[in-house]
């Protein structure tokens, strides 16, 4: 069965295309475009009532969010590739720690250091950015390529996507092993290949 993924290359749909070339899943690339009203059409805010993407339609699933998407994909599919601890591993604590930390706490800090405006870190739950930038810069110093160790996951698509583009737009600071990890990434052939269609 195919996925049909509706995209916009400059967006956070790019990490699912991401997700979708890693684990080997037949896609479909569904185009929307922001100018043209077509994520505020009555077809497409059936499928999201945010009139945002990524948004993927499987058979009779729908699926919007980016974190949603990504857990959904590597549960489904782990069959392709193993992309994420099972229910039972002991890792799958961390592993759900860290998708929901890309939408909690990665991407409010991205859009305070992108608005520039200071916040309370003790009322924020993100706290501020140097506190993620701080907690990333550390997960990322251990001895491991990824976030667990040898083993690629979704996490590290949804994490890391989302650092790559905080460091290539100055949101977060081009700390060693923050960069380190986002050159690792960059460098896996499906990360290319998904980004090339970003670039077409």
């Amino acid at each position: 069965m195919t996925v049909h993924l509706y995209y916009n290359p400059q967006s956070r749909a790019v990490m699912t295309l991401w997700l979708l070339e890693e684990l080997g899943v037949s896609y479909d690339l569904k185009p929307v475009d922001y100018e043209d009203g077509s994520m505020r059409s009555e077809t497409f805010l059936a499928l999201n009532p945010m009139g945002k993407i990524p948004v993927i339609v499987d058979g009779e699933t729908v699926v919007t969010e980016t974190v949603a998407i990504a857990l959904y994909l590597a549960d489904k599919f782990k069959d392709n590739a193993d992309l994420a601890p099972g229910i039972d591993d002991p890792r799958r604590g961390e592993y759900l720690r860290w998708m929901v930390f890309q939408a909690a706490s990665v991407e409010p800090a991205m859009f305070q250091a992108n608005m520039k405006f200071e916040t309370n870190e003790r009322s924020a739950g993100w706290g501020s950015v140097e506190l993620v930038a701080r907690v990333l810069e550390n997960r990322f110093s251990l001895a491991n390529p990824y976030l667990f160790g040898e083993q690629f996951t979704a996490a590290d698509v949804v994490l890391g996507g989302t650092v790559n583009w905080a460091l290539q737009f100055g949101m977060f600071p081009k700390t060693p092993a923050m960069t380190a990890y986002a050159q690792r990434l960059s460098e896996r052939p499906a990360f290319q290949r998904a980004f090339a269609t970003q670039n077409s």
